[in-house]
């Protein structure tokens, strides 16, 4: 199993004030954003058709436990309620009123910062989340508009400011006291700017908002998070031949080893802006698993997370980029084109179009063009297979060789074996592949201070005998036979006008296989590490990361950076 990784949260700290019967106590509330929920509400849908679309910025269950933690203190005050909605005005405050688009709570705890309409999506989840009955009140005659939360309370407010009266609208027969959330000043429930007295708004009920999330928001009172940790690892689960589908078992542990949590697997395929995303709970020694079918040909991101318990923040894995290839399916063209002609034709077109369109995501994995004095590859990977029958077989061979010495490249592989003195039979295991193909981690130099770095599928026709690539001259490591499946190896590359190298290493950090140049190294262009590849292997990666010499690394499919991701999936 690989080890655990832990990956950065948010951290956020609050302070407010809670009357107890004659004095004000202050409270620290500290809080943990994992960047997975940060990059899930980032990836749905922000947009706004109509005024009832607000209420799906409203995630109550995102924030339940920012909630929980002041209601803590607030419970058992006199008018309870009425505390709570200001304590909860009193965190939004803190956070920095800016010009925004509309965000998710949890998006704005991260970029701390946003404007009317986002600080009032924040406050009326948390609110929510304590039971209170909150709308949104939107002054969209108002310009520029505005937008604020209305909070239902059985009396009329007792802490607000003295020199107005509190002011509140009426829905359903309820009074909705005005509960003023951007900064500026110290708005309890009841105030509203003099700015906005006498405006009308729109009451926005809230019975459509976010049911549930796939995860939380972790918090503490009084005392900072404890962190925590959870690992991620992938095996293959068997499948059926005829079925078109990958498999894979996704399972890790939570550390500290809590049983009966929640932990949530999220998947996102390269070119689809949504998570995927399912949950399961530990077992009793803190352990996870859930398998998972693939059943389409690209590159996926795949990560988990725990939302954390009692005073332990939560936490992502690591990120693991799969390549999964799965056989392309056959594309018949309808049978009332029989009669031939330019119908025919078109569709025999949109046939093989189709048919390209579904593979094309597995040719080229990664494509970076760096300028520099040279560029550094490395990272951990794992070849797995659920077909293993169909993909990779093993034999025995009987070479017989004559008197003198000889080199015998052995059929059906790169192997090659030295035979001196007389006439000898020798029997050796060979792998064959039932096809040609590999992949390939490929550092290209292309003259001046250009360099390309790509991973890609290459075909066998790409690489001929004499280690050449596509024409170019390349000095090529193959780790087919020293790799295994479902281990984890790392490979390290490194090529300059000075220097070319290329390492495999085994899980322990044992050298298993290398090639280096110094000299003349500028005569080699292209250096290549390959690995067989079939339509039935899968590769996952973790860690990998690109950089040149002269030059900061830059983050590579893994760190699951979206705008990057996108920025190199479309070529450089």
């Amino acid at each position: 199993m690989p080890p655990c990784s832990f990956a950065s949260n948010h951290d956020r700290t609050y302070t407010f004030y809670v009357q107890n019967r004659y004095y004000w106590v202050g409270h620290r509330l500290y809080a943990s954003v994992p960047s997975s929920l940060y990059d899930y509400y980032r990836s749905k849908s922000h947009y706004i058709y109509r005024d009832s679309d607000y209420s799906k910025f409203v995630t109550p269950d995102a924030v339940k436990s920012i909630s929980e933690n002041i209601q803590k203190v607030t419970h058992n005050t006199t008018h309870g309620d009425e505390q709570f909605a200001n304590a909860v005005l009193e965190l939004v405050h803190q956070i920095s009123y800016t010009k925004s688009k509309a965000k998710y709570p949890v998006e704005t705890l991260v970029d701390d910062s946003g404007d009317c309409d986002v600080l009032s999506y924040l406050a009326a989840s948390i609110m929510k989340a304590g039971g209170l009955d909150v709308v949104l009140l939107h002054y969209k005659e108002r310009s520029p508009s505005h937008m604020n939360v209305g909070v239902y309370l059985p009396s009329t407010p007792f802490y607000r400011s003295w020199w107005t009266p509190p002011k509140f609208y009426e829905y359903d027969g309820k009074k909705y006291w005005v509960a003023e959330c951007t900064g500026g000043g110290s708005w309890k429930v009841g105030d509203q700017p003099s700015k906005f007295a006498g405006a009308k708004a729109r009451i926005v009920s809230l019975e459509n908002c976010e049911k549930s999330s796939p995860a939380h928001v972790s918090s503490s009172l009084d005392g900072p998070l404890t962190p925590s940790s959870i690992s991620i690892n992938l095996s293959p689960e068997p499948l059926n031949v005829e079925e078109r589908a990958c498999r894979l078992k996704i399972s890790g542990s939570i550390s500290p080893a809590f049983p009966w949590q929640r932990v949530v697997v999220y998947v996102s395929q390269d070119g689809f802006s949504t998570n995927t995303f399912e949950t399961v709970l530990t077992d009793p020694f803190g352990n996870y698993s859930l398998t998972w079918n693939f059943t389409s040909t690209g590159t996926y991101y795949i990560r988990t997370s725990w939302s954390g318990v009692s005073n332990y923040a939560g936490s992502d894995s690591e990120t693991l980029t799969v390549f999964i290839r799965l056989s392309t399916p056959e594309v018949e063209v309808p049978e009332y084109y029989w009669g031939g002609g330019p119908d025919y034709i078109k569709a025999r077109a949109g046939a093989a179009a189709y048919a390209g369109l579904i593979s094309q995501g597995v040719r080229e994995f990664l494509k970076i063009d760096l300028l520099g004095d040279g560029v550094f590859l490395s990272g951990d990977f794992i070849i797995l297979r659920s077909n293993q029958t169909n993909t990779i077989l093993r034999s025995e061979q009987t070479i017989t060789t004559i008197i003198g010495n000889q080199i015998i490249r052995l059929p059906g592989s790169r192997q090659i074996i030295t035979i001196l003195g007389r006439e000898e039979t020798i029997t050796t295991s060979v792998k064959e592949q039932t096809t040609n193909d590999y992949l390939g981690f490929i550092l290209r130099y292309n003259g001046g201070n250009n360099y390309r770095v790509s991973v890609r599928v290459l075909e066998d026709y790409e690489i001929s005998e004499t280690t050449r690539v596509e024409g170019n001259d390349t000095a090529l490591m193959n780790t087919t036979m020293e790799t295994r499946e479902a281990t984890w190896y790392k490979v390290v590359a490194r090529l300059s006008e000075d220097e070319i190298a290329a390492t495999l290493y085994d899980q322990n950090g044992t050298l298993l296989q290398s090639i280096a140049t110094i000299e003349n190294s500028i005569s080699v262009s292209e250096l290549g590490i390959l690995m067989a590849w079939d339509t039935s292997t899968v590769v996952a990666f973790r860690n990998l990361k690109v950089e040149t010499l002269d030059q900061p690394t830059q983050p590579v499919a893994g760190n699951y950076t979206t705008v990057c991701r996108l920025e190199w999936r479309r070529g450089g």
